[in-house]
């Protein structure tokens, strides 16, 4: 039974906050595929900052890409960032060793206020900086190009459909001569004597 709760509130969100979004599907697509990438990067903390700032600057919908950074949270940090991890390491030459990611992740999901997690976060990165950046941003960008076309393509595909379920009338069309006239008072009528 929760599992189609689940279900169909992810249809919703997703309906509704990403394919009826009243923008352009390039802006949409866009703005959903930096919320993927920046989910992907060890940035906890700043995420929802950095997808807006992103967005901003690409000329993407800010909106629709800030709710996928909540799937990077301390319950999946280690599906997220352990391949990340692994990735990094492999690219970069080295052993992977599963005991330098795990002050990370205890710093991340453990600890006091949000600051101190951060701060903790952060401290603790900085002994595996970079195969964890460099395997967040292959990941992250594979993922985020899969997303654009994927999105972009969905929001043409629901926006066929939709206007194929929802006709528009005959006034809404573009051209002048079948929209109706505004009512109003009638013109008066002035002769030249």
């Amino acid at each position: 039974m929760p599992h189609r709760y689940l279900t169909k509130q992810i249809k919703r969100f997703f309906i509704y906050r990403v394919l009826h979004v009243d923008d352009t599907p390039h802006r949409i697509a866009l703005g959903v595929a930096i919320g993927i990438f920046i989910t992907w990067t060890p940035t906890i903390g700043l995420q929802m900052a950095l997808v807006v700032a992103l967005a901003a600057l690409l000329r993407a919908n800010k909106v629709v890409g800030v709710p996928f950074v909540w799937i990077s949270n301390p319950v999946t940090l280690v599906p997220i960032y352990g391949p990340n991890y692994w990735l990094g390491t492999k690219i970069l030459g080295g052993s992977y060793d599963f005991d330098q990611l795990r002050p990370f992740v205890e710093a991340v999901a453990t600890g006091g206020n949000w600051f101190e997690r951060l701060n903790a976060a952060w401290d603790a990165m900085w002994r595996i900086f970079w195969p964890l950046w460099l395997g967040s941003v292959v990941v992250g960008g594979a993922l985020a190009v899969i997303t654009y076309f994927a999105i972009r393509y969905a929001v043409v595909r629901y926006r066929r459909f939709w206007h194929e379920k929802h006709p528009l009338p005959p006034w809404a069309d573009d051209k002048p001569e079948t929209k109706p006239k505004a009512p109003g008072p009638e013109p008066s009528r002035q002769t030249k004597d």
